[in-house]
């Protein structure tokens, strides 16, 4: 059964994407997420698995660190410049949207695909001032957002943007094999950031066995050693194009090595119990029963209400009684 929701996600998925992209064409994918957040990871791993199905090129991908966009010029000379999806579109996350900004202005010359996001401005932020007049100004800028309450600021916030609704892109990856038989009751996955709501937890019930995380590195040597190439293109610029395969090759190896280290995690459970988008898309993937609490800016609550509530094995939870209710029905 869960096959059967996550091919329905990819097929609408796919009928999207294919509006925007010709096979055989080469694109620039941009914003590497070079930390510790497997969701992230998992939505670059089903980014690039969508658009191989698609037959599309990527011919360039940068970190914000390592990103040089007269390689991006050079390498890809003519096709559209994709922004990494995720839920990094507004005035939380900074970094990211300083980002995106940037390379929405150093090309006003060419196609600009944001790949799908949720937004989360604050009311009357600067940033989202800023974010109106920087994407207005741009004359070939598509927004892909994923969930419907996002769709509709969106809208109203850019207006003269391509706004489409798409899927969260780490539908893309497909099902996956759990790491092993569960060792605990419940696998605990709580966020511990900004987009955490503190009262929105699980407290487990005598002779429930848990085990509590959150997103991790896992082995920080192989972590070091993936970043190799990546290391000597930022140290040595002049190398930069001709080391561009090999650091997206290791980009993909970064993203799978965080993913596995969340499936080993999340695996541990008979059910999940979390806060966070992608470890509930994650235990979908693999089978596992889980139950999400909403977070700091709803995309959790939307994005189930949209698409994620097809998928059997997935509860939506409004309260710390109802998780205890939730795992005592399903471990009983």
């Amino acid at each position: 059964m869960e096959t059967i929701a996550i091919d329905k996600i990819q097929t609408a998925t796919l009928t999207v994407l294919r509006t925007l992209f010709e096979p055989g064409q080469s694109v620039a994918l941009l914003d590497f997420p070079d930390h510790f957040n497997a969701g992230d990871h998992l939505i670059w791993l089903g980014q690039l698995k969508y658009l191989k199905q698609l037959s599309v090129q990527v011919d360039y991908t940068a970190d914000p660190l390592r990103y040089d966009a007269a390689i991006l010029r050079d390498l890809v000379p003519d096709g559209p410049i994709l922004l990494t999806g995720g839920g990094n579109l507004g005035d939380r996350w900074t970094v990211d949207q300083d980002f995106r900004e940037r390379v929405i202005q150093d090309f006003p010359d060419r196609q600009i695909i944001q790949l799908p996001q949720s937004v989360d401005f604050s009311d009357e932020s600067p940033r989202l001032t800023a974010a109106k007049s920087i994407f207005g100004a741009h004359p070939d800028l598509t927004i892909l957002i994923r969930d419907t309450v996002s769709l509709r600021k969106a809208r109203a916030w850019f207006p003269t943007c391509r706004v489409v609704f798409c899927p969260d892109l780490a539908f893309g990856v497909g099902a996956l094999k759990p790491a092993g038989k569960a060792s605990v009751d419940v696998l605990y996955l709580k966020r511990a950031d900004s987009e955490s709501i503190p009262e929105n937890g699980y407290l487990p019930s005598s002779g429930v066995t848990v085990r509590q995380r959150d997103w991790e590195i896992g082995s920080a040597p192989q972590w070091h050693y993936l970043h190799i190439p990546a290391a000597f293109a930022m140290q040595f610029p002049k190398l930069g194009r001709r080391l561009q395969p090999t650091v997206a090759k290791f980009y993909e190896k970064i993203s799978a090595a965080a993913v596995n280290r969340a499936i080993a995690n999340l695996s541990d459970g008979t059910v999940v119990v979390t806060d966070r988008l992608h470890a509930t898309i994650l235990a979908v993937l693999i089978g596992r029963e889980v139950a999400a609490f909403d977070n700091a800016n709803g995309k959790v609550r939307a994005i189930y209400e949209d698409y994620l509530n097809i998928a059997p094995g997935v509860t939506f939870l409004e309260s710390q009684a109802e998780a205890t209710a939730f795992v005592e029905s399903s471990i009983s």
